[in-house]
């Protein structure tokens, strides 16, 4: 159920130093390959938005050695997500498994097509999740909330399988910390399917995200902000601010206020917040639970486009 994808692009990918390394044979042209994940057996796949962002021309090719030409289906910059399209029936479908159980030290696969290798498996561990703030999506409403493993991942991967020792997809590769010449040196960073999911139902059904907002500007709660507003330990999530008209406007939060939960899961890092949120769509309501002047309060706030 893991694909190639190469790709033609007319101009420079922005995302270069990434997966993504074209082969410049021809003037004009740029080409690129990189991985997908089957997701439907009617030709629905999965990869990466840097994979087929500005690609003029996408092809396919199955583990059966049959090539497709195939159509991007909607792309998402903001989580990194793409979906495509070829015309075929009867397709390996990959089993899609629950990101939120994941464990640290837990042994997963990387699957993909790293440096033109097709169908290559290599094995390590998940060494941390929730990673944010790696700058790797160059956008502020971007949401990075990355699984980060030491399975040996090259370029080529990117858009491939994570999968655990079940054989269940749990994050969709993206991104490595690369060293010279841009390969592995034992960081890589992979989207959590549940995210994936979310954006991949949203791109098929309407060819976007109709992703749904907050509308708050957030940080993080360390020791001073725990201390200065009476807290047992730094928790939480702070809001710096309200944006105007948001959602939040509309349902009694303010600025000071610490997120300790959202729909029962607690938040600890902005990025956490974030990528829950953003695999729900606008008109979506959420109960945050919120510690104000000591006491701890329940909002619900009906989520807005952004």
């Amino acid at each position: 159920a893991i694909v190639q994808i190469g790709v033609v692009s007319e101009r420079e990918n922005p995302h270069k130093d990434w997966f993504f390394f074209p082969f410049k044979d021809m003037p004009n042209e740029q080409r690129g390959s990189g991985s997908g994940i089957i997701i439907s057996a009617d030709g629905y796949i999965v990869t990466n938005n840097h994979v087929v962002e500005n690609a003029s021309k996408v092809t396919v090719g199955l583990s059966d050695k049959r090539q497709f030409d195939a159509t991007v289906v909607g792309t998402d910059p903001l989580t990194d997500l793409a979906v495509v399209k070829i015309d075929a029936d009867n397709l390996p479908v990959a089993f899609l498994g629950n990101s939120d159980n994941l464990k640290v030290g837990q042994w997963v696969m990387a699957i993909g097509n790293p440096l033109s290798l097709s169908s290559t498996v290599t094995a390590g561990i998940v060494s941390a999740i929730g990673r944010g703030q790696l700058g790797l999506i160059r956008d502020s409403y971007g949401v990075e909330n990355f699984i980060q493993t030491d399975a040996a991942i090259n370029p080529g991967n990117s858009g491939g399988a994570l999968v655990d020792l079940s054989g269940s997809v749990i994050g969709i590769n993206s991104a490595i910390a690369a060293g010279g010449g841009g390969t592995y040196i034992g960081y890589g960073f992979a989207i959590p399917v549940n995210l994936a999911k979310a954006v991949a139902q949203d791109l098929i059904a309407h060819g976007k995200v109709s992703r749904g907002y907050i509308g708050i500007n957030i940080g993080e709660v360390d020791n001073a902000i725990a201390k200065s507003l009476g807290m047992d330990a730094p928790k939480g999530i702070i809001i710096q601010g309200i944006v105007e008209d948001g959602a939040a406007s509309q349902a009694d939060l303010k600025a000071g206020d610490i997120i300790l939960e959202i729909d029962g899961r607690e938040v600890n890092r902005p990025n956490e917040l974030q990528s829950y949120v953003a695999s729900l769509t606008a008109g979506t309501t959420v109960k945050l639970k919120v510690f104000r002047d000591g006491n701890t309060l329940e909002r619900k706030v009906t989520l807005k486009a952004r």
